[in-house]
């Protein structure tokens, strides 16, 4: 027998496919709770279960009088919680996949004044591509200082966390600095995220510290702009 955990979960994993692959239209109305308990045959504390999941994540609205609609096909970015890459995958059981790694490469002018080395300092450099629903939405290239110690066996899991990685070797990641602009993509990118040349791209540049305030990544990432969206919450200080 299904547990009711493990059901609801699966269908909120069905109903945001199919939300992506746009079998519901943006701004159109939503099934009920009456259609979904119906269709799946289960109890409305289940069904409503599974629309919360897809109302935190911004698919899907409630609205008093109206019922509920389809706000987005996106995935939601949070920027609350510092999670690197593979962090986020499998928060949202999603995965990624390693498709290189270089632990000795000379850091150009770029690279230097970015993470603060030396002239002539190395630098690791590794890829990884994210998967979501097994589509390729999101590239990301991550450098590193050398004194950071990175290798293929710990990052080759499709869940291996960076930050992990770092907190073992005594690297406690705790702030972050991104910068979001809107690109389209190259050659490179869109070989390797498989769409058109010149698609609109989400880019996110990133430069992390340690909790001794040492520049330990500068990251950058590339979404795919029909499959993501940012949402940001701000505080007045």
């Amino acid at each position: 027998m299904i547990s009711p955990k493990v059901k609801y979960l699966s269908i909120y994993e069905e109903l945001k496919k199919e939300i992506n692959e746009g079998k519901y239209p943006v701004g159109q109305p939503f099934l009920t709770e009456p259609e979904l308990q119906e269709k799946y045959g289960v109890s409305r504390i289940t069904v409503r279960h599974a629309l919360q999941l897809l109302v935190d994540e911004g698919f899907i609205k409630r609205i008093h009088g109206v019922g509920t609609i389809v706000l987005s096909t996106k995935e939601l970015l949070q920027l609350q919680t510092l999670l690197s890459f593979s962090e986020e995958n499998k928060l949202q059981s999603n995965h990624s996949e390693l498709i290189s790694l270089n632990t000795s490469l000379e850091a150009n002018e770029v690279l230097c004044s970015k993470l603060d080395l030396p002239k002539g300092a190395e630098v690791s450099k590794h890829e990884r591509l994210r998967y979501v629903d097994d589509q390729c939405i999101g590239f990301q290239r991550v450098y590193c200082p050398s004194y950071i110690d990175l290798k293929e066996k710990d990052l080759a899991d499709k869940h291996a966390s960076l930050y992990q990685i770092m907190r073992s070797q005594g690297f406690i990641v705790t702030t972050a600095q991104e910068t979001i602009e809107s690109v389209v993509s190259d050659e490179e990118l869109s070989n390797l995220l498989k769409i058109e040349m010149n698609t609109p791209l989400l880019y996110v540049e990133r430069l992390t510290k340690d909790h001794k305030n040492r520049l330990v990544e500068y990251a950058e990432i590339y979404y795919r702009g029909d499959r993501y969206r940012y949402h940001v919450q701000l505080k007045v200080p």
